[in-house]
């Protein structure tokens, strides 16, 4: 199994391109333009507007085809609620349908007689996020080309976000009581230690934090804010992130779901640069596997980011559910085998003096020197 090679969990002065997808944008930048993380750089549909169907046929008691012929407003015309869009003459009364919504004619229905009106979605301005150079404009995305410093998570909940790095976490075991979230947390991202309480995640949307940096979240934090702990609500709350999360800031959780402690060479890593702005970042946006903190660094001088080899001898990260952490690679990547015969790729790592046999989908490069 020679040639294994993984992106690293860290990388310094590392160039992407982060996307912004956009949906019906009025674009405030152009190729070549210069951003800064808060320049707006469109002004953009937040989602997609609530559609609501017309029983045209039902109210006017008329047949489906008939329907379509008592229509007063054409397909993709804009109408106001209470608006008239179908009407009916029958001897010296007319009947009327109106729209309940203000929104586009989108669609009819000719089986059914039906009118379906979409509302618009509410439109607002759309940060860059990063710091970068826009590199192309195309459609509904718009590409930005960044350098900077980057540390790999797992799990970004709520919306992507930026902000200056504030560090309240002096360890890396720690959980911050809720009093230690105040001020200057408005508008930052917090680098807040292994987790925080469904309380200071409500604290920190209260005092206007822009996103927080943890090792994990565990579950008794989350069903307050999702209202429970069913299988369905936590399936829902990884697969579409800011969709059916309630709060306004962004979470990263580095090491991933429970009380998890900080790698303490990333704990570091984002010490060291307090006070700077830090991106978090959904994979889909950078074209990687994993949601990422991003430090722009304003350099047009970056290198591309490329997997490292799995040699022996370098650091790695553990991604061991129960322990996750850091280690050393002391062999290259080969097959083991279960006790009922199923074959796996591993890889030995040593750990606190004890070297343990780990799955090689669990071994990171850490991409610093520990």
């Amino acid at each position: 199994m020679n040639g294994v090679a993984r992106l690293p969990l860290v990388a310094v002065d590392a160039e992407c391109e982060v996307r912004r997808r956009l949906i019906e944008p009025e674009l405030q930048v152009g190729a070549t333009q210069l951003v800064e993380p808060e320049t707006v750089v469109a002004v953009a549909a937040t989602g997609t507007g609530q559609s609501v169907r017309i029983a045209v046929a039902v109210e006017l008691g008329v047949s489906p085809q008939e329907a379509t012929r008592c229509l007063v407003r054409a397909l993709g015309d804009r109408v106001e609620a209470g608006e008239v869009v179908a009407a009916r003459r029958r001897g010296l009364r007319t009947f009327q349908v109106t729209s309940p919504i203000a929104g586009r004619l989108e669609r009819f229905d000719e089986e059914t007689g039906s009118l379906v009106v979409v509302a618009e979605a509410p439109r607002q301005p759309v940060r860059a996020l990063v710091a970068g150079e826009v590199r192309a404009v195309q459609d509904d995305t718009l590409a930005i080309r960044v350098v900077g410093d980057l540390v790999q998570g797992t799990v970004l909940l709520g919306p992507e976000c930026a902000g200056p790095l504030v560090v309240l976490a002096d360890r890396v075991d720690r959980e911050l009581p809720v009093e230690e979230f105040d001020e200057r947390c408005r508008g930052a991202v917090v680098l807040a230690g292994m987790t925080v309480s469904s309380a200071a995640l409500l604290r920190l949307a209260d005092v206007g934090a822009a996103g927080v940096l943890v090792g994990g979240l565990s579950l008794s934090a989350l069903e307050p804010l999702i209202g429970g702990r069913s299988g369905e609500r936590m399936r829902q709350l990884v697969l579409t992130g800011e969709a059916a999360w309630p709060l306004s800031l962004g979470v990263l959780l580095l090491e991933g779901f429970g009380r998890l402690p900080l790698a303490e060479p990333v704990f570091s890593f984002l010490q060291e640069r307090s006070g700077r702005w830090v991106s978090l970042l959904r994979a889909e946006s950078v074209g990687l596997e994993r949601p990422l903190a991003l430090v722009s660094s304003r350099s047009f001088q970056g290198r591309p980011l490329e997997p490292v080899p799995l040699e022996a001898g370098i650091p790695v990260h553990v991604g061991i559910p129960a322990r996750p952490g850091v280690g050393r690679l002391r062999s290259a990547p080969f097959r083991s085998r279960t006790f009922d015969g199923f074959m796996f790729p591993a890889v030995l790592v040593e750990r606190d003096g004890q070297v343990d046999q780990v799955p090689l989908d669990l071994v990171t490069p850490l991409g610093l020197n520990p």
